[in-house]
């Protein structure tokens, strides 16, 4: 059963065209991954590499902690059809959420020991990512009534032009923090504009916020929130390593060589992301045919990609890193390979984990997370301690690999009990 509210808009406005919200999802979503490749290019060609290193370092923080900001609310949310919460809760819950967000960050650069110039870019940059995380219970609100259009909008055109001022301001002051701090107050304005008018044609805040929703929402999040953290801290393990065995420079070389691994995942999400509400949909409604097409299709998909993916970071990767950075990263070949393998593993993730989550098995979500987070937990320390760059690869991607095969195999043991 699809929402109420979204039928009655739907006729209200008529129906969007799917080319318009494969173009504006596709949009956002490329100018979401691309962002941090071209802010820390700037940072690179502008201050040097050892600034592109702090930089580096800062959004993969901020990256790390928007997992706490965000708690997984957007998977619930987007896939709740039948409308159990209203979107005041969610927005709240959010709002919530974030601060939190930000007290974990000032937590870490305590405890961290980074001080001056390199706190202040962390926590910039965290409030920043916390900005998206706010944004972002706008766009599963637009997402749930079917306008993944106006989600991409959203998200697109707000990262577009707090890069851009990013670039100019730091083109005139060479200054990190101001850079970082222009990139906020652009993300604040675009969300009060664009993000909060339109958000009142499919929902109000003007409600109060009930607790026992937020409550009953915190225990629906909770798995997949402690996951995606684990999630994001495979992803980073190398980064930390690398920050406490090895040096800023080196920090910003494997910045780079990073860098394309979204390539894979991001095509992936253009295919899948569309079809979340339908997957959902499908689920509730036991149209296993359907079910299964989406997930064989998107599994499809994804292998294209990787083989398109990894012949071209062999053959052009290193190439065209060194033209955009302006360093030497021909020594690292076959390491970009193995990262592009890993985020070809990231893309199965992504996947698998939305599977499950449709299917509500948030359990399973997080068992498979803390398999990775383990072996990650073991690896990054160990192989970028004895192996640098080489060990910061490998470490990036073996977990990735265990998680995607964990969560493979649980969906077949779900699928095949739900048959019977």
């Amino acid at each position: 059963m699809i929402v109420k509210e979204r039928k009655k808009t739907e006729k209200a406005e008529g129906i969007v065209s799917a080319k318009r919200k494969f173009i504006w999802n596709m949009i956002g979503s490329t100018a979401n991954a691309f962002s941090s490749f071209i802010l820390l290019t700037c940072v690179t060609r502008m201050n040097g590499s050892s600034d592109g290193g702090v930089f580096s370092l800062a959004f993969s923080t901020a990256q790390f902690l928007a997992s706490v900001g965000c708690f997984e609310a957007r998977a619930i949310q987007a896939t709740d059809i039948r409308g159990e919460r209203r979107f005041v809760d969610y927005f709240s819950f959010r709002a919530l959420t974030t601060v939190l967000m930000m007290f974990c960050a000032v937590i870490y650069v305590l405890f961290s020991g980074h001080t001056g110039e390199k706190a202040a870019v962390i926590l910039i940059v965290c409030f920043y990512k916390a900005i998206d995380c706010m944004s972002d219970s706008f766009q599963g609100l637009f997402q749930v009534n079917d306008r993944i259009d106006l989600s991409g909008m959203a998200l697109g055109l707000r990262v577009i032009l707090s890069t851009v001022i990013f670039g100019i301001v730091l083109f005139f002051t060479h200054d990190m923090v101001w850079g970082a701090v222009s990139m906020c107050a652009v993300s604040i304005l675009f969300l009060s504009i664009f993000d909060w008018s339109i958000s009142h044609r499919y929902g109000t805040l003007r409600e109060k916020p009930e607790f026992s929703s937020m409550k009953s929402l915190l225990f629906a999040c909770l798995p997949l929130f402690i996951g995606s953290f684990m999630a994001s801290y495979i992803i980073n393990a190398p980064k930390y390593a690398i920050d406490t065995y090895l040096n800023d420079e080196i920090q910003n070389y494997f910045g780079f060589l990073l860098m394309p691994a979204f390539v894979i995942n991001l095509f992936s999400l253009f295919a899948f992301r569309p079809m979340l509400t339908s997957l959902a949909v499908s689920w509730e409604e036991k149209n296993r045919k359907n079910f299964y097409s989406i997930i064989g299709k998107s599994v499809a998909w994804i292998l294209f990609l990787t083989v398109g993916g990894v012949l071209g970071a062999y053959l052009l990767g290193i190439p065209i890193l060194n033209a955009f950075s302006g360093l030497d990263l021909g020594l690292y070949r076959w390491d970009l390979v193995l990262i592009m393998l890993g985020g070809s593993m990231n893309a199965f993730i992504t996947v698998f984990y939305y599977v499950l989550t449709v299917m509500r098995k948030q359990l399973l979500v997080l068992a498979g997370y803390g398999v990775g987070f383990l072996s990650s937990l073991i690896l990054a320390p160990l192989l970028v301690r004895n192996y640098g760059i080489h060990g910061a690869a490998v470490s990036y991607g073996l977990p990735m690999m265990i998680t995607a095969l964990f969560f493979a195999v649980c969906i077949g043991i779900v699928t095949k009990k739900a048959q019977r």
